[in-house]
């Protein structure tokens, strides 16, 4: 049985950031984490409630910037509106010929529910925060009983109706104390002063531009390719600016939709409103995208991803070995028939303008695949035809489990990294190596000088075993040709 290494395998944490918020990206993946967890662990091990207050605990502590943001929005405007206001309505009574101690009479009874509003905002986001949390739990509770798998949809439906929660939340308080204000204002002459708390939270505060610059300033920073990574499958690349507020838009659509919904059935739904992942249709109108969160019926083969270094345009495919038919005869997740291993990355674009060796990921859409390492090779001579672009991916892990799908392939060495020559090593050490079987071995001086690979088929990735010599083999389903038409020269003596 192909199982995971350990529990927190496939867990993807964050580490911090200083040039963006991930808000979005950190609730849609400690969302993947809750519901990949839950589909993997027995129902006799696993504890539901333990497991939703864990989640609950990490995505409230996680939006403590959201509702910091909506009600600095909220208070931020309502200190411009408020004085536009009085300075309106002084006008207006001067212009009907009352004197500044008429005037001051009008507008005296506004200096206590001005003062009671600014109160309640600043207390508000305690009662808010502490409201969040229940909130979110009654989200994931409700939507635990139709979600399968947690794809990133998922997660922005959750966090459309916990925002929905919030703006509901932020009127009750701040609706009542705006009111009075709204009475007195609009006494003198109607329609100056109105003010509506959800229409405002809604369309007319930018979350997206507020959330991304939340840790904007000018001190020059540096920046981390990415903040996030997945446990036993290394660092995968984080959502852009750009997603995310384009996400943010998708989400505040909903969110409308949720709050203009004529229908609502029950105190749930006009909590939290009408989402795909409660079982209520949440709309046409929306800029979301059709959530599908039920069972993977199909896997797929893992995709590498290249991301960092400057550069731009990396692409490859995984090559798979070690392939062997799936024996879980209890997966949850798609249709594996087979799994196996990644060996290599053949390159269908090399890319350009890479100053650095750019970060490799590999990942499956069930989520299976653990363990496979890559490090990217650029070329860094500056007279290379092939400069700033990335040459090949050494292996420096495998890994198991990823859905293969295909059929064994014979896999052949395209080419070899010397990168530790080693030292003394002699001719019969060279006999008794391990993995060798189809590369001739040149030493000078007791080091390798030259690793040709020959026309030998793998099933694998071969480990090149010879005392003191770290040699890396680039896989490919190539094979070479019979005579030696490339050497590699060492990396590093």
């Amino acid at each position: 049985m192909a199982t995971c290494a350990s529990l927190t395998t496939g867990t993807t944490v964050f580490m911090a950031d200083p040039c963006k918020d991930n808000t979005l990206a950190k609730i849609e993946a400690y969302t993947e984490n809750f519901f990949d967890r839950i589909g993997r662990i027995e129902s006799a091990v696993l504890n539901l409630p333990n497991e939703i207050n864990d989640i609950v605990n990490l995505v409230g502590d996680t939006a403590n910037g959201l509702i910091n943001t909506m009600l600095g929005g909220l208070q931020d405007k309502l200190t411009e509106l408020i004085p536009q206001a009085i300075s309106a309505v002084t006008e207006f009574l001067k212009g009907k010929d009352f004197g500044i101690s008429k005037i001051i009479d009008v507008l005296r009874p506004l200096i206590s529910p001005v003062e009671n509003l600014f109160n309640g905002l600043f207390c508000a986001a305690t009662k808010v925060m502490n409201g969040a949390k229940d909130a979110f739990a009654d989200i994931i509770t409700g939507a635990a009983k139709n979600v399968l798998s947690g794809t990133a949809c998922v997660a922005q439906e959750i966090v459309g109706a916990f925002t929905n929660s919030v703006v509901n939340i932020v009127d009750s308080i701040a609706g009542p104390l705006i009111e009075p204000i709204s009475k007195i204002l609009n006494a003198v002459t109607a329609g100056i002063f109105n003010f509506n708390v959800k229409d405002f939270l809604l369309t007319g505060i930018s979350l997206a531009r507020k959330i991304a610059n939340l840790f904007s300033c000018d001190d020059e920073k540096i920046c981390p390719a990415t903040s996030k990574y997945k446990i036993d499958q290394g660092p995968l690349k984080d959502i852009s600016e750009e997603d995310q507020d384009s996400i943010w838009n998708g989400v505040l659509s909903g969110v409308a939709l949720s709050q203009g919904a004529a229908n609502l059935a029950n105190d749930f739904e006009r909590a939290y409103g009408k989402w795909n992942i409660f079982g209520s249709p949440l709309g046409e109108s929306s800029s979301l995208e059709p959530c599908n969160f039920g069972n993977v019926t199909k896997c797929g083969l893992p995709t590498v991803s290249f991301f960092g270094g400057d550069g731009i345009g990396g692409a490859g495919n995984a090559l798979l070995g070690g392939i062997i038919d799936n024996v879980d005869t209890e997966d949850a997740v798609g249709d594996v028939l087979k799994i196996g291993s990644i060996v290599g990355v053949e390159l269908t674009d090399p890319g350009v303008g890479y100053t650095e060796a750019p970060i490799v990921t590999f990942q499956d859409s069930c989520n299976k695949g653990y363990g496979a390492y890559g490090r990217a090779i650029i070329d860094q001579v500056p007279t290379s035809p092939t400069f700033g672009q990335i040459t090949s991916v050494v292996m420096i892990s495998e890994g198991v489990n990823y859905p293969a799908e295909i059929d064994e392939l014979p896999l052949f060495i395209g080419e070899i990294i010397i990168e530790d020559p080693g030292s003394g090593i002699t001719e019969e050490e060279i006999e008794r190596g391990e993995g060798i079987e189809g590369v001739d071995i040149e030493i000078e001086n007791g080091r390798v000088i030259r690793a040709t690979p020959k026309p030998f088929a793998y099933n694998g990735l071969p480990t090149l075993n010879i005392s003191g010599a770290i040699l890396r083999p680039i896989m490919t389903t190539t094979p070479p040709p019979s005579e030696i038409i490339k050497v590699i020269d060492c990396i590093s003596s």
